[in-house]
């Protein structure tokens, strides 16, 4: 009996010892078998885009999908949006980390100038530039409207409204003498609304600001009835010097159906802000892998190809510290 006793005794140690040491294997001092390493969970970062169909959304998404395909640290959304002004007012809420606007929104907003000038500065900084997108005016051709001074008691669709595209066509109307309340009937109606409008014969010319060439100018073109509308060059001079975020530009002859020749315009830089309580280390990671893989999404919209550090480094407000110390390490300075 007694040796039964001592046998189990003995089992139940040697049993024990087995478990400790299994325990001891897998404590802070020990070797852990990599299927016991948990994946660091990444921090999801909202980008404000534009609709679904515009340049805005088409890049961001490539973008993000390219940050998400090599970050370690972040996982990027790209959010469809009305676009500008909405992307600033929800990221200086909190709502949305950064955002994508032209870079007079960005400019308004980091002054307080403008649209801004009662509301004071918004909680943005520059995070990095991306490609130009340019003033267009499209009529038809059967409208007798060949530059901005012949829209003079014309129905004009101005932009979306509260928006910086608005902005942008005030100023070359206002630049003409014309101004934009009173010796027009002004509409704000989106992108696509405001095409629509024209081709119904409900509005003379519409007015819109996209990257070149834009799938629905090809589409409205495509008929032949529709064109673009003209800037003079002494306005594009005076409008370039009053307000300098806005560069002359020539959209080039063959772009759409029909443009037999070079179309007088502006252009505007499209940039991504970020508000100011973002994590220093998180807006650093966005811009590294949004730079060092561009090959990913280039060929996501001919415009992504502008895309490069010494253009992207430029922007509208002062650099966010984690985009500043990416843009300093590779030797790149605003």
């Amino acid at each position: 009996m007694k040796k039964k006793v001592m046998g189990i005794i003995l089992a139940t140690v040697l049993i024990l010892s087995v478990v400790l040491t299994g325990c001891s294997n897998n404590s802070a001092g020990g070797a852990a078998t990599p299927g016991d390493t948990k994946p660091v969970k990444r921090q999801d970062v909202v980008i404000g885009t534009g609709g679904t169909a515009g340049t805005y959304y088409v890049v961001a998404a490539a973008m993000a999908s390219a940050i998400n395909n090599n970050s370690e640290t972040i996982n990027v959304i790209a959010q469809p949006s009305k676009g500008s002004v909405e992307n600033l007012n929800l990221a200086n809420a909190g709502d949305i980390q950064m955002g994508m606007s032209n870079s007079d929104g960005v400019y308004f907003a980091a002054n307080g100038t403008n649209m801004y000038e009662k509301s004071g500065k918004l909680n943005i900084s520059g995070l990095m530039s991306l490609y130009m997108s340019a003033g267009q005016m499209a009529t038809l051709k059967s409208s007798g409207i060949e530059t901005y001074g012949d829209l003079k008691g014309k129905r004009v669709v101005l932009g979306p409204p509260s928006t910086t595209i608005v902005e942008m066509s005030k100023a070359i109307l206002t630049a003409y003498g014309i101004d934009p309340e009173k010796d027009i009937t002004p509409y704000y109606l989106s992108f696509d609304e405001g095409l629509q409008k024209l081709t119904d014969g409900e509005v003379d010319a519409t007015f819109f600001v996209a990257g070149i060439p834009t799938s629905a100018m090809i589409n409205a073109t495509s008929t032949g009835n529709v064109k673009l509308v003209d800037v003079d060059q002494e306005i594009i001079d005076k409008i370039a010097v009053d307000m300098p975020y806005y560069i002359p530009y020539k959209i080039p002859a063959g772009t759409y159906k029909g443009t037999d020749k070079d179309i007088n315009t502006l252009k505007i830089m499209t940039e991504i802000f970020v508000n100011n309580d973002v994590p220093e280390d998180v807006a650093y990671e966005f811009v590294k892998q949004a730079l060092e893989n561009i090959d990913e999404y280039k060929e996501s919209h001919v415009v992504a190809k502008e895309i490069t550090p010494e253009t992207a480094a430029k922007t509208s407000a002062p650099l966010h510290p984690g985009a500043a110390k990416y843009y300093k390490e590779i030797g790149v300075n605003k």
